[in-house]
């Protein structure tokens, strides 16, 4: 969603301020903006445009400000439309205060009319100017006391940071919810909301928790608790990945390089979780496990991409564990009124570990009782210093919206803790033996070479763009197993090619979607083997020709039957049916890719979409 950076030092803030939005861009965004105190700091300057930072950046090349202190913000609409005067930053009536903001304030009606009955004069539509106004209404003197009062009378999930005249030497943060990291330096100190605006920079980082503010000066940063005022001490983190590692390495889209960095992420994790023929989760105590192995039902919980993850999780726990399993989104989840208790399981799944509904998910399954563990690629993120346990995917960043090694990440991490469960737990499935647990580890330590191999089958995929990139409609059919990847094939192509695509488990074929079928339908079908449900794909594949249908397959390498079937198959290697999702995503991955950039798409930052949904 929104991206935030603030900077405080001797350096000059407005570069510093460029640089951490351009790193944030992949966030999804309509308008930018930059405020900076002048060097004598009694003045606010400002700068903000509707559309691309590159337009902001074109109005202020050639500015020349000698400002140390600055905020900057990305801004993904919500309240009122993309324009110039509804972007960040805001300002106060006197102008004495810029301020920019993440997330929603909930009660802004009623305090703007109220604002407004104060003689408050408003320039945008948006529910963050109300802060800015609501400060300089109780600002005293006191900044800190204006926002201790503001951020309790604001209801909602959010987050801001604010510069001011009236203390032209500090930086002020406040957060609820949505994510602040804070950017140690030497004679400077950073903000963001996402760490790799900062890695330019530092790698040591602060994360606020919720009610919390602080105040950053260039040589101090001070945390405060909102309820009691009192000072808090917080130990600083080391961001494990690099620059080199957020950028793109020669590919033209960070999706693409994302895509071919998959077998070193699945290797990565490989090494890392196996130890001889043991599974090690690090972050998983004897007690943890103890814990998990008395658990009496399983909720996988999780939105967009990750919920497929936690769809094909259902199937692999179900492989291992004679126990009820349930996928379900978190933002049904949090508001069903969960049947679950002190004897579940909840496994939160999320790449950033903001996404505001698996949050309010995971707090609902505390409030419960339920044991919570968190599979998250974001190391000190939300979600990860929340739940009970945390398992990390270490993909290294991600930039593209649409998720890719993220997925497979998620899918891998999932297995190994199925396997893992499958050998403490006592309902373990009666099939669940030594002898299949050897089988499974041996397959999956090929998966990183099986994935480079399917990525050489990119050419066919080309190819196959070129002929149906025109097309607008597509259906994705998969059972088992791969019925999740159906939905996920079908997501990765709306999200970034726009065309209307749906995923189906091919059993409901003639329940309904049959009836799109005709000569122009492209339909891409996951048919893997061996598979319990192999000769039923066949039969709907039969079904589709019948009907003129343009099947694409993804089949096991030398099934000769299923390419004489198809109009353009595409191969992955034999592996375990357990394990086909993780290879059978790649050709799902690389046909969406090719077919929005035959269409002229932004690959990387698709429209009204946000690589961190961190507001409902």
């Amino acid at each position: 969603m929104c991206g935030i950076v603030g900077y405080i030092g001797d350096h000059k803030a407005l570069p510093i301020l460029i640089q951490g939005l351009s790193h944030l861009e992949y966030r999804g965004y309509d308008s930018a903006g930059i405020a900076c105190l002048n060097s004598q700091g009694n003045r606010l300057w400002l700068a903000k445009e509707k559309g691309k930072l590159e337009i902001l950046q074109r109005k202020i090349n050639g500015v020349h400000l000698a400002s140390s202190l600055g905020i900057g913000h990305t801004r993904w609409a919500t309240h009122g439309e993309p324009s110039s005067a509804n972007a960040h930053p805001h300002t106060d009536c006197r102008n004495r205060i810029a301020l920019v903001h993440n997330g929603i304030i909930e009660n802004y009606e009623p305090l703007r009319r109220e604002l407004i009955k104060k003689g408050h004069r408003f320039k945008s539509e948006t529910d963050t100017e109300i802060l800015a106004h609501l400060i300089e209404e109780y600002d005293r003197g006191d900044m800190a006391q204006a926002i201790r009062r503001a951020a309790k009378e604001a209801r909602g999930y959010f987050a801001f940071v604010l510069i001011s005249t009236r203390e032209p030497e500090k930086l002020f943060l406040f957060k609820r919810s949505n994510p602040l990291v804070i950017g140690l330096g030497r004679g400077e100190n950073f903000v963001a909301s996402d760490a790799s605006a900062l890695l330019s920079h530092t790698r040591d980082v602060l994360f606020l928790e919720d009610d919390e503010y602080a105040i950053l000066r260039k040589n101090q940063v001070q945390i405060f608790s909102l309820n009691n005022h009192a000072p808090l001490r917080r130990k600083s983190v080391s961001i494990g990945w690099s620059v080199s590692q957020a950028q793109k390495g020669g590919f033209p889209h960070y999706m693409l390089k994302e895509i071919h960095e998959q077998p070193k992420v699945v290797q990565t994790i490989l090494e890392a979780r196996l130890k001889g023929g043991k599974i090690v989760f690090d972050t998983l105590n004897e007690k943890t496990k103890r814990r998990l192995a008395k658990t009496q039902k399983i909720h996988f919980v999780s939105c967009g991409t990750a919920y497929h993850a936690g769809l094909v999780g259902n199937y692999m726990m179900g492989e291992c564990l004679n126990l009820p399993i349930e996928a379900t989104v978190s933002s049904e989840f949090r508001y069903e009124d969960p049947a679950v208790d002190k004897d579940d399981l909840v496994i939160l799944i999320t790449q950033s570990g903001e996404t505001a509904d698996t949050l309010a998910a995971l707090r609902e399954a505390k409030r419960k009782g339920a044991y919570t563990l968190a599979i998250v690629n974001v190391v000190g993120s939300t979600i990860a210093r929340e739940a009970d346990s945390v398992i990390y995917t270490h993909a290294g960043p991600e930039i593209g919206v649409a998720s890719t090694k993220a997925y497979l990440a998620q899918l891998t991490v999932i297995a190994l803790l199925s396997l893992f469960l499958g050998q403490i737990h006592p309902k373990r499935r009666k099939d669940f033996n030594s002898a299949k647990m050897a089988r499974l580890l041996k397959s999956l330590r090929k998966l990183p070479r099986q994935i480079e191999e399917t990525l050489k089958g990119e050419s066919a995929i080309r190819k196959c763009a070129k002929e149906l990139y025109r097309k607008k409609n597509f259906l994705y059919l998969g059972r088992g197993y791969n019925f999740p990847n159906a939905l996920e094939g079908a997501l990765k192509l709306k999200e970034i090619t726009y065309a209307h695509a749906h995923g189906y488990p091919a059993g409901e074929m003639k329940h309904g979607p049959i009836a799109l079928i005709d000569s122009e339908q492209p339909v891409i079908c996951i048919c893997p083997h061996p598979s319990k449900t192999y000769e039923k794909m066949l039969s709907n594949i039969e079904e589709i020709r019948a009907r003129k249908g343009i099947v694409i397959s993804i089949g096991t390498k030398g099934d000769k039957q299923l390419s004489r079937l198809s109009h353009t198959p595409f191969f992955v290697p034999s592996t375990e049916e357990i394990f086909s999702p993780i290879l059978t995503a790649v050709p799902l991955q690389l046909f969406a890719y090719r077919i929005a950039v035959l269409n002229g798409r932004d690959v990387d930052k698709p429209r009204n979409l946000a690589k961190s949904v961190t507001v409902e």
